[in-house]
């Protein structure tokens, strides 16, 4: 579902204006914030961003959250965050 809600974001050009929230252990509260202008591409399982001049790839089962114009507009189920 939410491989749906980034391509959605993506392709009419509202992703620059988002917030994607991932689990990223040793981060404080194990959470991260990747601005939607960093991010380079989307795909059925993952999405790629760039910072600083390197990309990183991001599994989606990692995604927590994604905001819009600071606004939850999509959240994972919680009994998906505990697996």
């Amino acid at each position: 579902m939410v491989n749906k809600i980034l391509n959605k974001l993506k392709w009419t050009k509202k992703l620059k204006n988002c917030e994607i929230i991932i689990l990223h252990r040793g981060a404080p509260g194990d959470m991260k914030v990747i601005s939607g202008s960093k991010v380079t591409e989307v795909k059925k399982s993952y999405f790629m961003y760039e910072d600083e001049g390197r990309e990183t790839f991001i599994p989606l089962h990692r995604v927590i959250e994604v905001r819009s114009g600071g606004k939850k507009i999509w959240e994972k189920k919680q009994d998906e965050r505990e697996q």
